[in-house]
């Protein structure tokens, strides 16, 4: 983006077009998906076998980030249609195992860059990520790398599981219009579910943690963060239940401008 083209006004967008208040709410969102998400497999995986075997939980269904997966691919997830149910625990293991890859990644960016943050990582970026990390033989190069951050490698298992993942069609993409839509619908004033979470947020990008944010247009423009990181302009989270998130605010003004 050319200085003639770029909307900041803030003098602190990256590249004119990621601005601080932005960045922030797309990391708050990488680690809030992450975490539920943990929460549940964690949960899931303290069951007793027998409980387990005996009461099959969806746990899937009650993370917003199963709604952004294709259809095919939540089938193969869900118990009460698939056939496979342990290819549909590994697929859903490995789709969580990429918003894990997107966080250490956003990480990784703070060190390699004196704690100044660059860009927010694109589907490109974690695509050639994912296939790196699956393989085994560049999780060990990575794990004897004389680089000062190396990147993070994956268990054996959750290398299997991304493995599960991505050979039945997933892809970054997915992870990352999640990441971007929830920022959007919990982490702004332009989403339904903003309430829940503003107290947080806009404390931090006020500067309670001593970091400064200055407001600026690219704030809210999430149209084209999208077309940045390489997603669609419409996201593809869809049949997400209503008493979940399914109400919308309309696009912004700041959203159609970048159009």
């Amino acid at each position: 983006m050319t200085a003639s083209t770029s909307t900041c006004t803030c003098g602190k967008c990256f590249e004119g077009w990621l601005s601080p208040r932005m960045r922030e709410r797309l990391e708050y969102s990488t680690d809030l998906r992450y975490g539920l998400a943990k929460s549940l497999l964690d949960t899931q995986d303290g069951l007793p076998a027998d409980v387990s075997r005996s009461l099959p939980i969806d746990y899937a269904e009650i993370d917003i980030a199963y709604y952004y997966l294709p259809q095919e691919l939540r089938e193969k997830i869900t118990s009460s249609s698939s056939t496979d149910a342990a290819l549909g625990d590994a697929i859903y293991r490995g789709y969580i195992a990429v918003f894990k890859v997107i966080k250490d990644m956003v990480a990784e960016s703070y060190e390699d860059s004196n704690d100044t943050p660059s860009s927010f990582p694109t589907v490109w970026d974690v695509d050639k990520r994912l296939a790196e990390l699956r393989s085994e033989a560049a999780a060990k190069d990575a794990a004897t790398s004389a680089d000062a951050h190396p990147p993070a490698t994956l268990s054996a298992k959750t290398r299997e599981h991304l493995a599960a993942y991505l050979d039945n069609g997933g892809t970054a993409e997915y992870a990352l219009d999640c990441i971007v839509d929830r920022a959007r619908e919990e982490l702004s004033p332009l989403g339904k579910l903003y309430d829940a979470d503003q107290r947080y947020i806009d404390a931090v990008l006020d500067g309670e943690d001593g970091e400064e944010r200055p407001e600026c247009p690219n704030d809210l423009d999430f149209a084209l963060v999208r077309v940045r990181l390489g997603l669609p302009l419409e996201t593809r989270g869809v049949e997400v239940p209503e008493d979940e998130v399914d109400v919308r605010e309309p696009v912004s003004d700041e959203e159609q401008g970048a159009d």
